[in-house]
């Protein structure tokens, strides 16, 4: 195997010779597809929805579309637990997140026992089943969205400030008001960039309606988070310490994965963690009125 390319241009390096790379690939290009579809499906119930249709034929087509989405679970989780690299698996429960593979016990189980000596693997899972226990325990029980962070529904998340690519400084506190998306990624993450079209449309869709997002980068380069935030059309605020995982925020969140993302009501209090794919739309639809 060989790996040529640029250190602060992560998301550019060339690998050869690399089954695991081109299976890994092969997963992204198809999960990236299928995201759009279920995206494209989100936005036709949308449509739907405004010509006030029967109750029968709403029904009918938010089968459907619940159908595609499950077909888009099992695709991501056979792909988890059906590789014989421990890197695949990796990128699988990464598009997965937490919500989707706490569903059933019996899925984080499978994927650590295919792999039982990958520390990777064990630590990844392990720290889910935590978190789910950790939460259950402090909502008394209840179930609650999983996310790669420590940061809870109902809590208030620490302050934060970070330079926007200009170099101005921008405390997360300054948008108290308004419904905030704090989006955690980096140019560099794969997952991340196609993640970034469902919070573009999210976005374009809520913006006048007291929502915003402020994406906060763990990128080590300027130049490679400001081409990529350029790239995708992120037209929000950003900003970034550009000091990859040893960012401020990565110990004040515990992060441990991206993308990660929580959402915050106008008093600043978390609504929901871990919003991804169509559950981004859901949920501000859901609180935005």
């Amino acid at each position: 195997m060989s790996i040529t390319g640029d250190y602060n241009r992560l998301d550019q390096l060339k690998i050869d010779n690399s089954e695991a790379t081109s299976e890994i690939q092969e997963l992204l290009n198809e999960a990236s597809a299928k995201d759009k579809i279920l995206s494209a499906e989100v936005a036709a119930l949308d449509s739907l929805g405004a010509t006030k249709p029967s109750d029968s034929l709403m029904q009918a087509k938010v089968a459907a579309f619940q159908a595609k989405q499950n077909d888009f679970k099992q695709f991501i989780l056979k792909a988890a637990t059906g590789t014989k690299y421990p890197a695949v698996a990796a990128f699988a429960m990464s598009i997965a997140g937490p919500q989707v593979l706490l569903e059933d016990p019996k899925v984080l189980d499978d994927i650590k026992k295919h792999f039982p000596e990958n520390t990777l693997i064990a630590s990844f899972t392990d720290k889910l089943k935590q978190g789910a226990a950790q939460t259950a325990a402090q909502a008394g029980g209840e179930e609650e969205d999983a996310n790669m962070t420590t940061v809870k529904v109902g809590q208030t998340p620490p302050d934060f400030t970070l330079p926007d690519l200009s170099g101005k400084s921008v405390s997360l506190s300054s948008f108290k008001g308004k419904y905030v998306l704090v989006d955690f990624w980096a140019s560099w993450c794969k997952p991340c960039r196609m993640e970034n079209p469902t919070v573009v449309e999210a976005y374009n869709k809520f913006k006048n309606k007291n929502f915003t997002v402020v994406g906060v980068s763990l990128d080590k380069s300027k130049n490679a988070w400001a081409k990529a935030v350029a790239d995708d059309g992120l037209t929000w605020t950003h900003v970034s310490d550009l000091k990859f995982w040893d960012s401020q925020v990565v110990p004040l969140y515990g992060i441990s994965s991206i993308p990660s993302n929580m959402l915050l009501d106008p008093q600043g209090k978390v609504l929901a963690v871990g919003l991804r794919g169509p559950a981004l739309e859901a949920k501000l639809q859901e609180v935005i009125k």
